[in-house]
This record gives structure tokens, sequence and C-alpha cells, in this order.
């Protein structure tokens, strides 16, 4: 019998590091602005972040799953089992952390059947606008992503055609999301079914895929990198949408602002950017505790709020003890929790494979 080898995985990419802590911070900001102080409206820089945050994060998946799995991963069952191993044991553990406080503090979210699908990650599948807490919708996105990116990855390595083919489906669906089944005269949150829509999602996940299929490899000059950033920073704040939300993923809005996110995200990947460790730290530190900030922030606030209101904070008070508690106890989770769960999820990862390898 062959014998496959799992190799280990490139260094991270501090620069993808940095976005994704700020795209985590964004998110934060946008929910703790809008809770507290009312709806963010499109022309306004925290509405988009509080959409198009989550997509940075889609575009940083399959980008930096193309980067370490692109040379290890091949169609066999070792590094494919490794692949998901590895994957359940950072998506689920925090996940079923935080679902049975949630099914504490609202019990609308108690039906069996509800409860079974997210603790077994299925709900993006079938459930996608039913998870269990503010935000998973999200990672029930990233689990049906997950299913595909073998498929894109192959078809990326094996067949230009192939991926070519794969690129253009994926996308027309996008367009059939954003130009017919989502209607930009309708308020966003009465088509959340819709947008929230794993196939709604996954070309910005492809998008990450191509960034890395195409650019991998490639030594890019500094300067065209910087402007496309600058470029990308400043259509994303200053090109003219207004209203509700839901005209920032309708029509060519949609791609417009995807492709900020893509531009941002290709700039950075290829950027090679370490800054002065004055601001190297903290970035770094909220790329690497981004999950646990994403997860656990709205349960924070909920603490926080009451408290507030007993002792009669104003709102900004509120919002700046609420970032500072959850920036510590994410620190704590990831340490503590997290890290714990990486470690055994490459033991496991690592006894599996090689029974398969006998």
């Amino acid at each position: 019998m062959t014998t496959t080898q799992v190799q280990q995985a490139p260094s991270r990419v501090t620069s993808l590091d940095y976005v994704r802590g700020l795209a985590a911070l964004g998110i934060l900001l946008y929910h703790f602005q809008s809770w507290t102080l009312g709806h963010m409206a499109a022309e306004s820089f925290w509405g988009r972040i509080g959409l198009y945050g989550v997509a940075i994060f889609y575009v940083l998946s399959g980008l930096t799953l193309y980067h370490v799995y692109e040379a290890r991963m091949q169609p066999q069952k070792v590094p494919l089992a490794d692949f998901y191993l590895k994957r359940i044991f950072r998506l689920f553990p925090l996940l079923w952390l935080i679902m049975p406080v949630y099914l504490i503090i609202d019990p609308t979210m108690r039906e069996w059947d509800r409860v079974l699908l997210n603790f077994i990650g299925l709900f993006g599948f079938v459930a996608w606008d039913k998870p269990i807490g503010t935000g998973v919708w999200s990672i029930g996105n990233e689990l049906v992503f997950y299913l595909f990116f073998p498929i894109f990855l192959f078809s990326a390595k094996y067949s230009r055609a192939a991926f070519a083919f794969v690129c253009l489906v994926i996308l027309t669906i996008g367009v059939y999301f954003a130009f017919y089944s989502i209607d930009d005269a309708v308020p966003l949150a009465t088509q959340w079914r819709d947008y929230v829509n794993p196939l709604n999602q996954i070309f910005l996940f492809l998008g990450g895929v191509a960034i890395g299929y195409f650019a991998k490899y490639k030594s890019l000059p500094s300067l065209p990198l910087v402007l496309l950033l600058l470029a990308g920073i400043a259509v994303f704040i200053l090109y003219p949408v207004s209203g509700n939300t839901v005209t920032l993923v309708t029509d060519w809005n949609r791609f417009i602002f995807a492709g900020t996110c893509l531009a941002i995200c290709f700039a950075m990947y290829k950027l090679p950017i370490t800054l002065p460790k004055l601001l190297h730290v903290p970035l770094h530190t909220l790329g690497e505790i981004s999950y646990a900030l994403y997860l656990l922030h709205p349960l924070v606030y909920k603490v926080v709020q009451f408290a507030a209101k007993q002792l009669h904070f104003s709102p900004w008070v509120t919002i700046i003890l609420a970032m500072v508690a959850t920036l510590i106890l994410s620190q704590l989770v990831y340490r503590y929790y997290e890290q714990r769960f990486v470690r055994l999820g490459q033991k496991a990862s690592a006894a599996v494979t090689s029974r398969l390898i006998k």
C-alpha cells in the first residue's frame, strides 16, 4: 500500500492576521454601536463593516486554506481526514461552549431539531437561518464551504478548465442572489434567510481560493499592491450607496463591495508587511483571538448592558466597557480553551491518519 505523509503547514501570513483581527474588531464595534445607538444605514462606515466584515472572513478563510493545504492535500483519505478533523476541533469546541448559554437565556431556540442540527453542525446545510447564537449563521456557512473546499482545491491544482468552470458556476449563483433573489426595495431583515444562505456567500470563499491559486507563488512589486489596498479601502468607504443595508448586497453594489474585500485581502497577502512591535503585537493578537472575539462579544454585551442599565452608564461607557471585557475574555478563552482543542485536534489527526496509512 502506498504511504501518504501529511506535510507540515506553511507558516502563518502575518499580514492576513492583521486583516482578520481588524475585521473581527470592526464587527464587534458595529454590533455594539447598533445595539446601543440604533441601526446603522448603508452610507455609514459601520453599516458597511457590519455586513462586509464577515465577507472578509470568508475571503480570508478560502485564501488561508488554499495557502496551507495546496501543497499538502491530495484526493486521498489521509489528507482529507487530516483536514476535516482539524477543522472540527478548531470550530466546534467554542460553539459547544456558547450554545448552552444561548439556550438558557432564549427559550425560543430550544426546539429539539434546531438544537440537534446546531450541535452536530448541519444547520448550515438545512437551517442556515436558525443558528443558536448571534453571528453563528456564518459558522454554519463555513461548515458548508469546508465541504466544497476539496473540490475547489483539486480543480485548481489539476485542471485550469475545471477551476474556471467551477468559478463560473459559483459566480452565476452569486449573481442570481444579488439580482433576482434579494430585492433591493425590501429591508434586508425581512430577507435574512436568503441573504445568509451559504450559496449566496460561497463566491467570497472561492474568491479567496482564487487569490491563492493565482498569487501564492508569485512575487509582486509593492507599489501596485499598496495602491490596490488604498483603492479598495477608499471605494469601500466612499462609494455612494445609502438607505437600508439591503442596497449593499444587491445588484452591482454586491460585487463592487465584494471586490473591495478581495482587493484588500489580495494586497495584504502579497505585501511583505510586519509592523513595528507596538502595532504588531495588538494586531497579531486580535488575529489570533478573532474567532473567540466574534462569538463571545454578543454574550459579553448582554451582561455589560444589564449592568450599565442598573448603574445608569452612558451609551459610550457601555460600549467601551463591553469592548474591554470582550477583549480580555477572548484572550483567556483562546489561550486556555481554544488552543487546548487545537492541540487535541492535532493529536487526534495524527492518531487517525497513522491508522489509515497502515
